[in-house]
């Protein structure tokens, strides 16, 4: 015969029987959480780097937006060597405008707030940098950012030269 503790059942003690099911509840909490917050990060990383490729082509475009007083004007013919496409920021914002204007809706209208940021322009009168700002709202774990109820503001900023 075997000798068994009073109280217990299986061999167990009597005071440890329910623990495992309560680590084992908490962990799965945990592991859910973590999911979530993983997978909402990952949602607004995405969002931003579609912003980034919105801007990149703005940013194109934007490079062949050619001052044309500044061009038939002599200024930014380059003098001997190659002859490059003067920019000014007037030219660049305006092609931006166009470009945001004339975007597919599936395009532009996935973005929240989407607007035109600084800095936009032209530092050097052949480079276009464009800058675009949308909201995020990561679609899992709203609880978690309480704090940024309205959204998370991505930037995304761009260059491309004159050729």
């Amino acid at each position: 015969m075997s000798a068994r503790h009073p109280g217990a059942r299986g061999g167990a003690p009597a005071r440890e029987e329910g623990q495992i099911l309560l680590l084992t509840l908490a962990f799965a909490t945990l592991v859910l959480a973590l999911v979530l917050v993983v997978s909402s990060a990952s949602a607004v990383h995405i969002e931003r780097k579609r912003l980034l490729a919105l801007a990149d082509a703005v940013a194109a475009d934007a490079a062949d937006a050619l001052d044309e007083a500044r061009y038939y004007g002599g200024a930014g013919t380059g003098g001997p060597g190659p002859t490059r496409v003067p920019l000014s920021e007037a030219s660049v914002e305006e092609a931006v405008g166009h470009y945001l204007a004339a975007a597919p809706a599936a395009v532009v209208g996935e973005f929240e707030g989407l607007r035109v940021g600084e800095p936009t322009g032209t530092p050097d009168g052949v480079t276009a940098q464009v800058t675009l700002v949308a909201r995020v709202r990561p679609p899992l774990v709203p609880w978690v950012l309480l704090p940024w109820r309205d959204g998370i503001a991505v930037h995304a900023t761009s260059t491309a030269r004159a050729g």
